[in-house]
């Protein structure tokens, strides 16, 4: 799995209305994501248990060396809530992550916690899209919550509207769907449950 080309990933992504439907922007290079060993296909159909932890993420950066202190943001998201056919409450952000250095993701900052997708049960598949952006600088994303293992402040986004706010590039896109298990009402129940606080960042 993980061996389309280029190319073919950017057939995929208008042709499953990703591209312009839900990103605007054609992406620059491959975006490879690995769940345990193995990669994923861009609409390869998973299930939430087998996406419990968050994957490897793997992009190549330019060859002459000039992207080695570029800092890239990457963003995954649902957009298909409550289901594909009644897409009314805007996107679920699954997992954030910014100031990524280079493409060495353990330089980071965790800006949202990845939690495994929540599809509910009878809303069919879901799309979970992965978006990598070059950032103008590194960031403080002052204003913006860092959101730990909770619900808080996860519902109702746009993740095109975060795109522009913080004057980021779109570079590469990768997507999975996925429909309920029972998988799902544990950790809906673990997230409701959770004692972690949602903080805004401040200067």
């Amino acid at each position: 799995m993980g061996d389309l080309s280029f190319i073919e990933e950017i057939e995929k992504l208008k042709t499953n209305q990703i591209i312009p439907n839900i990103i605007n922007s054609l992406p620059n290079r491959s975006l490879k994501v690995k769940y345990g060993i193995r990669y994923i296909d861009m609409s390869d159909k998973l299930t939430p248990i087998a996406v419990k932890d968050k994957p490897t993420i793997e992009y190549l950066l330019n060859q002459d060396g000039s992207e080695e202190n570029q800092y890239f943001t990457l963003i995954l998201v649902s957009v298909d809530e409550p289901s594909k056919i009644n897409r009314l409450e805007g996107e679920f952000k699954q997992w954030i992550l910014v100031n990524i250095k280079g493409n060495n993701i353990s330089k980071s900052d965790e800006l949202v916690k990845y939690i495994q997708p929540l599809p509910l049960i009878g809303t069919g598949l879901h799309r979970y899209i992965f978006i990598l952006c070059k950032q103008p600088s590194k960031l403080d994303f002052i204003g913006e919550f860092k959101i730990p293992f909770n619900m808080e402040k996860r519902k109702d986004w746009n993740s095109e509207q975060f795109i522009k706010k913080w004057n980021l590039t779109v570079e590469g896109i990768n997507y999975f769907e996925c429909e309920y298990d029972d998988s799902v009402e544990k950790l809906l129940t673990e997230l409701i449950d959770s004692k972690e606080k949602t903080n805004q960042i401040n200067k």
